[in-house]
């Protein structure tokens, strides 16, 4: 897989135009590492006439509701496992049953930001084919680097703090981690000979890093067209599929209960 290899640094200038604050992105150079997690070079600069003035003057990150990180809350050694049960009810599947475990680790650190995770499936009893996934994380933020936009069930980076905890979910090492969920969402796929994919279902990820501790869906498959001389639009014939998918233990620093 082709890794991103882009690093870049936004700096913001903040400029007191016609009694308000313009922001201006500048400068593609990228400096020295900071001495703390500033993705921000913030300078005030006044109006003189039609020119800029700089001034000396440093704005804190905070009149600029920026969230400074002092330290990652993602590890350059960070593992994680989960647990996945997956059932069939349809023709269409080769497997009724199958019990699989996820693992993702670090391959890679990219600059001074991201952290590049392998995330890997295995298959019990050769019910699957392994398969795999390369992301790239923030390791200050636990935002992922190229989110699917489309399939937002399947995102496995939250980024830190995205909702506010709403639910206490047991591990399987017996930890319990405070999570937020997206709550019911919905999917539509068509696929070929007019068959549609629907998915219902959540992710509910950990407060404190953002990273998914539980996946639950459920997948139907809707027929449109004609079939042995009947007519039918998105006729539901029972072919269902469902997954969960539940964190079985990792080295991240979460949001677990017994330690707050």
């Amino acid at each position: 897989m082709r890794r991103y290899l882009l690093s870049y640094t936004i700096r913001i200038l903040i400029c007191f135009f016609a009694g308000g604050l313009l922001l201006a992105a500048c400068g593609k150079e990228e400096p020295a590492p900071p001495s703390r997690n500033v993705f921000y070079e913030v300078q005030t600069v006044s109006r003189v006439g039609d020119r800029m003035a700089p001034s000396p003057t440093g704005v804190a990150a905070s009149s600029l509701s920026i969230s400074v990180a002092d330290k990652p809350i993602l590890s350059p050694s960070l593992e994680a496992q989960w647990s996945i049960n997956w059932l069939c009810l349809s023709d269409r599947c080769q497997f009724e049953t199958c019990v699989g475990t996820a693992h993702s680790r670090v391959r890679d650190k990219i600059g001074e930001r991201w952290l590049e995770i392998d995330r890997r499936v295995d298959w019990n009893e050769g019910c699957g084919k392994q398969t795999s996934w390369l992301s790239q994380v923030d390791q200050f933020t636990g935002e992922e680097r190229y989110p699917s936009s489309q399939d937002r069930l399947f995102n496995f980076w939250a980024g830190a703090k995205a909702g506010a905890a709403q639910r206490r979910i047991q591990l399987q090492d017996g930890r319990a981690v405070d999570a937020w969920c997206t709550g019911p969402q919905q999917a539509e796929v068509a696929e070929a000979d007019g068959w549609t994919t629907l998915y219902d279902g959540e992710v509910c990820y950990d407060v404190q890093t953002g990273m998914l501790v539980f996946m639950s869906y459920i997948k139907r498959w809707v027929f449109t067209g004609s079939f042995q001389g009947s007519d039918y639009e998105r006729a539901y014939f029972g072919d269902s599929e469902t997954y969960e998918q539940l964190l079985e233990t990792t080295n991240a620093e979460l949001s677990f209960a017994d330690e707050q």
